[in-house]
């Protein structure tokens, strides 16, 4: 799940192969304003223009960029989920954004492709079985 998220949220593509087909993914103004922010943040931290395969978000303690360490990621993705939790979001939701690894809403649900699509249907649909069945309560 580490690497799900460093692929996420590190990288400074806003596109990917997926197949044979390139996976084009918008950014709206403030998402941009947040690249913007790290991208200054590069430059003071490093002393120059973050290249295209430097991370947009490095780990601030080293010298050379590199990205998060799967330990930061980790636990920067168990804040997020505990966030989801206690916030009251529906379990199944954050059940499945626990087991795929990635946040599928109506605003981004076109941006994920039919098997991201039906990952996270069935991580839902398997904690509501798990509910049903009292395997979890």
């Amino acid at each position: 799940m580490a690497k799900r998220l460093a692929q996420r949220i590190g990288r400074r593509k806003s596109s990917h192969q997926v197949g044979e087909a390139e996976k084009i993914i918008p950014i709206n103004h403030e998402t941009a304003e947040i690249i913007a922010q790290q991208e200054k943040l590069f430059r003071e931290q490093f002393g120059r223009e973050p290249g295209l395969d430097d991370p947009l978000f490095f780990d601030p303690g080293v010298a050379a960029p590199q990205f998060l360490s799967d330990k930061s990621t980790d636990e920067i993705w168990k804040s997020l989920l505990q966030a989801a939790g206690d916030s009251g979001i529906d379990p199944a939701i954050v059940y499945a954004m626990n087991k795929t690894g990635r946040i599928v809403t109506e605003a981004n649900l076109e941006l994920q492709t039919d098997s991201e699509v039906q990952e996270w249907s069935d991580a839902v649909n398997e904690y509501r079985q798990k509910i049903e069945s009292g395997e979890i309560q």
